[in-house]
């Protein structure tokens, strides 16, 4: 590959670093083309991408970067998943992956610049959507305003049982 088509790649690798919030780069040793594809596709599916990219290329793109910790770690072949918008869902797939097929081996991740190793991938991957981790904080901090609103509500209920009560009593009296 000429030097040209190198900075090129690395350039347009750099742009998407710019987007992405995500990175695990995996081995895919061993792995057929139709296995290759079929990552790919799973990943693609929720907006992310999935592509072997060379190791001086990578280290290129995320030179000066907040992606430049994980340089150290680019050892072997690798494949490099990218993922957009939550991280979970791409740690998902690839944890899911990474057991379906047994030779792709999970081997790091960097979110928005903090070096992940698989282990951390793995406990992300656990994780739920962003969407009901969301609906959970709102519960959660809409629970103490419900509640002050039930007690206000039933001294106000209270009060209008009592005065209902007034009200027939004084109904049968007359």
């Amino acid at each position: 590959m000429k030097r040209e088509r190198k900075v090129e790649l690395a350039d347009r690798l750099r742009e998407r670093l710019k987007e992405a919030k995500i990175l695990i780069a995996a081995s895919y040793t061993g792995l057929t083309v139709a296995e290759m594809e079929a990552i790919r596709n799973a990943v693609k599916e929720q907006g992310c991408t999935f592509n072997v990219i060379k190791n001086n290329i990578v280290k290129k793109a995320v030179e000066g970067t907040a992606w430049e910790s994980m340089t150290e770690q680019l050892k072997g072949p690798n494949a490099f998943a990218l993922g957009f918008d939550d991280p979970a869902v791409l740690a998902k797939i690839m944890v899911e992956k990474a057991k379906e097929y047994g030779k792709l081996e999970i081997k790091f991740g960097s979110l928005e610049g903090k070096l992940l190793t698989a282990d951390d991938i793995k406990a992300l991957s656990k994780l739920p959507p962003k969407e009901v981790l969301v609906a959970q904080l709102l519960g959660t901090m809409k629970a103490p305003i419900s509640g002050f609103v039930n007690v206000l509500a039933a001294n106000i209920r209270q009060l209008l049982y009592v005065l209902k009560a007034i009200e027939e009593k004084k109904a049968k009296e007359n």
